[in-house]
Protein backbone atom coordinates (compact mmCIF):
# COMPACT_ATOMS: atom_id res chain seq x y z
CA UNK A 1 0.00 0.00 0.00
CA UNK A 2 2.60 2.74 0.78
CA UNK A 3 4.84 1.86 -2.44
CA UNK A 4 1.94 2.50 -4.32
CA UNK A 5 1.16 6.13 -1.86
CA UNK A 6 5.03 6.42 -3.14
CA UNK A 7 4.15 6.14 -6.79
CA UNK A 8 1.18 8.44 -7.01
CA UNK A 9 3.29 11.14 -4.96
CA UNK A 10 6.36 10.63 -7.10
CA UNK A 11 3.36 10.52 -10.40
CA UNK A 12 2.05 14.24 -8.62
CA UNK A 13 5.28 15.65 -8.22
CA UNK A 14 7.00 14.95 -11.78
CA UNK A 15 3.17 16.03 -13.72
CA UNK A 16 3.76 19.42 -11.46
CA UNK A 17 7.54 19.62 -12.79
CA UNK A 18 6.80 19.15 -15.98
CA UNK A 19 3.35 20.92 -15.89
CA UNK A 20 5.80 23.98 -14.56
CA UNK A 21 8.12 24.11 -17.01
CA UNK A 22 5.27 24.06 -19.65
CA UNK A 23 3.84 27.37 -17.73
CA UNK A 24 7.42 28.76 -17.07
CA UNK A 25 8.47 28.31 -20.93
CA UNK A 26 4.83 30.00 -22.18
CA UNK A 27 5.83 33.06 -20.52
CA UNK A 28 8.74 33.23 -21.89
CA UNK A 29 7.34 33.14 -25.14
CA UNK A 30 4.79 36.03 -24.02
CA UNK A 31 7.44 38.28 -22.93
CA UNK A 32 8.99 37.64 -26.42
CA UNK A 33 6.37 38.11 -28.63
CA UNK A 34 5.29 41.26 -26.14
CA UNK A 35 8.86 42.23 -26.34
CA UNK A 36 8.86 41.94 -30.13
CA UNK A 37 5.61 44.27 -30.78
CA UNK A 38 7.79 46.93 -29.02
CA UNK A 39 10.82 46.69 -30.30
CA UNK A 40 8.78 46.63 -33.78
CA UNK A 41 7.35 50.02 -33.10
CA UNK A 42 10.46 51.66 -31.60
CA UNK A 43 12.29 50.24 -35.02
CA UNK A 44 9.88 51.77 -36.89
CA UNK A 45 10.17 55.15 -35.14
CA UNK A 46 13.62 55.20 -35.87
CA UNK A 47 13.34 54.51 -39.45
CA UNK A 48 11.41 57.23 -39.92
CA UNK A 49 13.48 59.51 -37.87
CA UNK A 50 16.56 59.24 -40.37
CA UNK A 51 14.84 59.91 -43.78
CA UNK A 52 14.97 64.27 -44.43
CA UNK A 53 11.67 63.97 -46.59
CA UNK A 54 8.30 64.73 -45.66
CA UNK A 55 6.17 61.35 -45.59
CA UNK A 56 3.54 59.75 -43.62
CA UNK A 57 3.00 55.97 -42.60
CA UNK A 58 -0.22 54.31 -41.27
CA UNK A 59 0.25 51.38 -39.28
CA UNK A 60 -2.29 49.17 -38.99
CA UNK A 61 -3.10 45.65 -37.32
CA UNK A 62 -3.96 42.16 -38.50
CA UNK A 63 -2.37 38.87 -40.11
CA UNK A 64 -0.30 40.46 -42.99
CA UNK A 65 2.99 40.98 -43.80
CA UNK A 66 3.80 44.66 -42.46
CA UNK A 67 1.07 45.02 -39.56
CA UNK A 68 1.09 44.83 -36.07
CA UNK A 69 -0.62 42.00 -34.60
CA UNK A 70 -3.95 41.92 -33.08
CA UNK A 71 -3.44 40.64 -29.89
CA UNK A 72 -0.59 39.19 -27.71
CA UNK A 73 -1.23 35.68 -26.04
CA UNK A 74 -4.36 35.95 -27.76
CA UNK A 75 -5.25 38.72 -25.66
CA UNK A 76 -5.70 42.66 -26.78
CA UNK A 77 -2.82 45.29 -26.08
CA UNK A 78 -1.76 48.91 -25.39
CA UNK A 79 0.15 51.15 -26.68
CA UNK A 80 1.57 54.21 -25.39
CA UNK A 81 4.52 56.17 -27.40
CA UNK A 82 6.60 59.06 -25.24
CA UNK A 83 9.42 61.50 -26.36
CA UNK A 84 12.19 59.09 -26.28
CA UNK A 85 10.14 54.76 -25.86
CA UNK A 86 7.35 52.77 -26.52
CA UNK A 87 5.50 51.10 -23.70
CA UNK A 88 3.56 47.98 -24.85
CA UNK A 89 1.04 46.55 -21.86
CA UNK A 90 -1.36 43.43 -21.98
CA UNK A 91 -2.95 41.29 -18.91
CA UNK A 92 -0.48 43.01 -16.55
CA UNK A 93 3.01 42.78 -18.07
CA UNK A 94 4.65 45.47 -19.26
CA UNK A 95 6.98 45.91 -22.34
CA UNK A 96 9.21 48.88 -23.12
CA UNK A 97 11.21 49.47 -26.25
CA UNK A 98 13.35 52.89 -26.21
CA UNK A 99 13.92 54.24 -29.53
CA UNK A 100 17.40 56.72 -30.56
CA UNK A 101 15.52 59.61 -31.94
CA UNK A 102 13.47 62.21 -30.59
CA UNK A 103 9.61 61.55 -31.05
CA UNK A 104 6.90 63.99 -31.01
CA UNK A 105 4.02 62.67 -29.72
CA UNK A 106 1.14 64.49 -31.42
CA UNK A 107 -0.19 66.15 -34.76
CA UNK A 108 1.37 69.46 -34.44
CA UNK A 109 -1.00 71.81 -35.95
CA UNK A 110 1.59 74.34 -37.24
CA UNK A 111 4.17 73.63 -39.19
CA UNK A 112 5.86 77.34 -38.40
CA UNK A 113 7.28 78.24 -34.87
CA UNK A 114 9.73 81.05 -33.76
CA UNK A 115 12.38 79.21 -32.14
CA UNK A 116 10.93 79.64 -28.59
CA UNK A 117 7.38 78.69 -29.37
CA UNK A 118 9.79 75.08 -30.88
CA UNK A 119 11.09 74.65 -27.81
CA UNK A 120 8.88 75.14 -25.55
CA UNK A 121 6.86 72.27 -27.03
CA UNK A 122 6.09 69.41 -24.59
CA UNK A 123 7.95 66.68 -25.53
CA UNK A 124 7.03 64.55 -22.37
CA UNK A 125 3.80 64.14 -23.38
CA UNK A 126 2.35 60.69 -24.86
CA UNK A 127 0.04 59.28 -26.82
CA UNK A 128 -2.07 57.86 -24.06
CA UNK A 129 -2.96 54.36 -24.32
CA UNK A 130 -4.30 53.38 -26.85
CA UNK A 131 -6.06 50.10 -27.67
CA UNK A 132 -4.14 47.81 -30.34
CA UNK A 133 -6.21 47.31 -33.94
CA UNK A 134 -6.99 51.19 -33.79
CA UNK A 135 -4.55 52.18 -36.46
CA UNK A 136 -1.52 55.36 -35.93
CA UNK A 137 0.52 57.51 -37.81
CA UNK A 138 4.12 58.00 -38.07
CA UNK A 139 5.04 61.36 -39.69
CA UNK A 140 8.19 62.68 -41.02
CA UNK A 141 7.68 66.21 -41.56
CA UNK A 142 8.99 69.41 -41.75
CA UNK A 143 8.79 72.57 -39.78
CA UNK A 144 9.84 76.20 -40.32
CA UNK A 145 11.54 77.45 -36.89
CA UNK A 146 12.17 81.15 -37.54
CA UNK A 147 13.55 80.18 -41.14
CA UNK A 148 15.17 76.89 -40.13
CA UNK A 149 13.70 74.09 -41.59
CA UNK A 150 13.66 70.75 -39.66
CA UNK A 151 12.34 67.50 -40.12
CA UNK A 152 10.92 65.95 -37.18
CA UNK A 153 8.90 62.53 -36.19
CA UNK A 154 5.31 62.58 -35.22
CA UNK A 155 3.18 60.01 -34.08
CA UNK A 156 -0.30 60.65 -33.61
CA UNK A 157 -3.46 57.78 -33.45
CA UNK A 158 -6.16 58.10 -36.40
CA UNK A 159 -9.19 59.31 -35.45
Amino acid sequence: MSSKIGVLIAIGVLTGFVLSLFAWQHSIMVDREGQGVADTISGILDSMASLEAGTVLDISFGRDAGQLPNSINGKPYTINVSGDSVIVKSDGRLWMSKQVGLIIPQNLSLRCYNLTEYENQEYAVCTGEQQSGQGFCVERAMVDISGDKRYVTLVYWEL
